[in-house]
């Protein structure tokens, strides 16, 4: 189930294209999400566990469609999907598909709700979940979140995003555990939009 969260934290890979390319502030950062049409982009993802001597690689693609249905799906080494629409969570992977109701899931709920904050642009709601830390140096910006309560204060030490101009790079998430996951994007597509059949064909768990 843990493996599960990391999908939700990309549906903020990119920022609109009216975010001041040189120096952006954080409100106008978190302003930037509130038009957001949807967006494509792919990753290439690395994850450092403790207990192995070789990090575990994957890559895949993620795709999001206002007002909260994401989508991550792993196309290498292994295949698996997961989507996040109407309240549930559905999973995918090795012939075994599995759905669970967010609202009983409190840990995956509290991913959700942060990142509907930041694509609500929502800087209160956002202030009362994590203790926030924004920085902007020669061009390269850094948002940093650290949870301040349970339960994802358990699981989760900080996530950090870092950009330059209008879209986030690089996503780093340490755990309680020490483990880290960094998320590395590429081939991003800025502001799509889905047609009512691009929607039933794309966002699905088989």
């Amino acid at each position: 189930m843990r493996s599960c969260v990391w999908f939700l934290v990309l549906s903020a890979l990119v920022v609109p294209k009216d975010v001041n390319a040189q120096a952006p502030s954080l409100d106008s950062l978190l302003a930037s999400f509130r038009g957001l049409s949807g967006l494509s982009a792919r990753f290439r993802e690395e994850k450092q566990v403790a207990l192995l001597a070789a990090p575990l690689r994957s890559e895949g693609e993620i795709h999001f469609a206002p007002p909260g249905r994401l989508l991550r799906r792993v196309t290498g080494p292994t295949t698996s999907a997961a989507l996040i629409a109407d309240g549930r969570l559905t999973m995918s992977a090795g012939g075994r598909r599995q759905q669970f109701d967010l609202s009983r899931q409190p840990l995956v709920a509290g991913f959700v709700d942060s990142f509907r904050y930041v694509l609500a642009g929502d800087r209160a709601a956002l202030e009362r979940a994590y203790d926030i830390n924004f920085t902007v140096q020669d061009g390269t910006w850094e948002l940093r979140l650290r949870p301040k309560a349970s339960p994802l204060r358990e699981f989760l030490r900080e996530m950090v995003m870092v950009g330059r101009g209008v879209v986030v790079s690089r996503l780093r998430m340490t755990e309680a555990s020490g483990d880290v996951t960094t998320t590395d994007f590429f081939d991003v597509d800025v502001g799509r939009e889905w047609s009512p059949s691009e929607v039933r064909r794309v966002f699905r768990v088989e």
